[in-house]
């Protein structure tokens, strides 16, 4: 079992975030995860690694869709249909070539070219958690400004994954 936490414990967590856990809840549902494969017949029928993750994912996924209908008051609305297509392009985009520390290096890179002032934003508004209206006093914008700042510093970031992934054209760069 150890063997298996060490090799799926990043990417499960990775997982959870992307289906838009915060960082504890993703935190938990990775335990949850393992927890739950700890007596799983279809775990020890599976293959060979690859087919033990794609496993270990759907017992992510599960947990995490029951865990959103139990929290009737969180404003996420999720549904299987999403959680499938969610499965589907973080198979054949996220992991089509590899574990998807290719995406993590290439946002690393791309964050190293934005300016400080950009910098600043992303770190105040993903780091640090900070509010729209935070934000604004800070960077003397309104909380509507600082959500289109935001959804433009996104655009920009994702073409230059893009670019640095070789994606080009085909996705929208």
């Amino acid at each position: 079992m150890e063997i298996l936490v060490r090799a799926n414990q990043a990417h499960l967590y990775r997982y959870a975030r992307y289906l838009g856990a915060d960082v504890s809840y993703a935190e938990d549902l990775v335990q949850e995860t393992f927890l739950a494969a700890l007596g799983a017949e279809g775990l020890r029928r599976a293959a060979d690694a690859s087919a033990q993750t794609a496993y270990l994912r759907g017992i992510l996924r599960n947990t995490f869709l029951a865990g959103c209908r139990r929290m009737k008051v969180t404003p996420v609305r999720v549904s299987s249909e999403f959680l499938a297509s969610a499965e589907t392009f973080w198979k054949s985009e996220f992991l089509r070539d590899g574990d998807g520390f290719d995406y993590l290096e290439a946002l690393r890179g791309c964050l190293k070219l934005l300016d400080a002032k950009s910098r600043k934003f992303v770190d105040l508004l993903y780091g640090r958690g900070r509010s729209r209206q935070e934000i604004g006093i800070e960077f003397n914008l309104t909380p509507d400004g600082v959500k289109t700042a935001a959804r433009r510093l996104r655009a920009r970031l994702g073409d230059c994954v893009r670019r640095r992934l070789g994606m080009g054209e085909a996705a929208g760069a």
